[in-house]
């Protein structure tokens, strides 16, 4: 019994510090799928097209909350100060690119608690309402929240 709280933070240092590799597919988590589902429920509400989960933008989202959380810091800019639409694109090539980041550690309905706060932000609404976005990639870890935007390819 006393080796399962070892065990586990060991398991969760490992995660925290692995890279993921460039090829890596990312599954959406509920809270993650029910983000996009909020996400596309606000869209749907002003006349905007829905957005589509993309491995890509799963992966950049990904990459970008794991960084978050690793170093413990919480902006667009990536921890080696690569802008966040050259992050993007490098997952995704060419298009346009936006990014909606949260922070909470609220274990209840936190997808809908997470698009409220976007939703409640003037530049993130925006994103949020793009027209000519339609991927998206969504990742949390540990509070961290990413969202990362793209038009069609």
């Amino acid at each position: 019994m006393t080796r399962t709280p070892f065990l586990f933070a060991v398991i969760s240092f490992v995660l925290l510090t692995t890279e993921l590799p460039a090829g890596a597919a990312v599954r959406l988590d509920r809270a993650e799928r029910a983000a996009i589902r909020h996400v596309n429920n606000f869209r749907a509400a002003h006349g905007r097209p829905p957005v589509y989960a993309a491995r890509s933008l799963n992966r950049s989202a990904e990459a970008h909350s794991t960084d978050m959380a690793r170093r413990n810091f919480f902006a667009h800019t990536s921890s080696d100060g690569t802008p966040f639409d050259v992050r993007i694109r490098r997952y995704i090539g060419r298009g346009s690119v936006g990014e909606t980041l949260a922070w909470h550690t609220r274990k209840r309905r936190i997808a809908r608690t997470i698009v409220s706060m976007w939703i409640n932000s003037p530049p993130h609404r925006a994103i949020l309402l793009q027209g000519n976005f339609r991927r998206i990639g969504v990742a949390r870890r540990h509070g961290m929240w990413t969202a990362d935007f793209a038009s069609r390819r």
